[in-house]
């Protein structure tokens, strides 16, 4: 019985976005966290396409979405005060990256394709089981398997782009993003937020080109050390 409830825990399911036309879905009243965050992925583009606001045409990607504050309200039956809260929150724990442009929000969903993409997915086990057994008759063979991690981004460079939000030296910072495996570009993601409110001026944060060299993500930040002394976490 424990084995059947883990099961449900895991594994995929297919929904249509129009789920939220469905009597049972929220309508009038005020969606839930878990509502909002169901009708994000389900809103946001399956496939590229160019939006023009303006005069202006900005290129809005698959798992992405451009809309106004005003207009994530309206769906979610909040005011455009608690929108802001739950994106900052969202954003906080890397499931999203939001741009402010012209009277509008370009955000993006961290690693869509993980929330979408079943078919991928599909793939993505079947080359885990096939690179693993080939581990298990090489197992010297450590150089190739870091390729194969590599080949596979897990993490496109545009999220961390738009995410560190200091743009400086782009082309020469993309070709570092490409050579980093999956396990860097996640912890990654997950250091900006601490590494952005510690050093909130982006003319003081390093240049990504500068953060990758370093590998500034495995750096301990000097205001969460010194509040660990504060504290007392750090017993000496």
């Amino acid at each position: 019985m424990e084995q059947e409830k883990q099961n449900h825990k895991t594994g995929w399911i297919s929904v249509y976005r129009s789920i939220f036309n469905h009597w049972l879905a929220p309508n009038k009243r005020p969606f839930t966290d878990l509502e909002a965050w169901f009708y994000i992925l389900l809103n946001v583009n399956h496939s590229d396409k160019k939006i023009r606001i303006g005069n202006e045409l900005i290129t809005c990607n698959r798992g992405e979405s451009i809309n106004s504050l005003d207009t994530w309200a309206k769906a979610f039956n909040w005011n455009k005060s608690k929108v802001r809260r739950f994106f900052i929150l969202l954003e906080n724990d890397s499931m999203i990256v939001t741009k402010n442009i012209k009277k509008s929000t370009h955000l993006i969903v961290c690693k869509y394709d993980s929330y979408q993409n079943y078919g991928n997915a599909s793939e993505t086990q079947v080359k885990r089981k096939r690179n693993a057994s080939e581990t298990h008759l090489t197992p010297n063979n450590n150089d190739n398997n870091n390729n194969n991690d590599n080949n596979e981004i897990n993490i496109v460079f545009d999220v961390f782009w738009n995410l560190y939000d200091k743009k400086v030296g782009k082309e020469k910072s993309k070709k570092k993003w490409d050579k980093l495996t999956n396990d860097e570009r996640t912890k990654i993601i997950e250091f900006i937020p601490r590494y952005k409110k510690s050093q909130p001026d982006v003319k003081f944060r390093k240049d990504p080109l500068t953060f990758f060299n370093n590998k500034s993500w495995n750096d301990e930040i000097i205001g969460e050390v010194e509040n660990k002394k504060v504290y007392g976490i750090n017993n000496y």
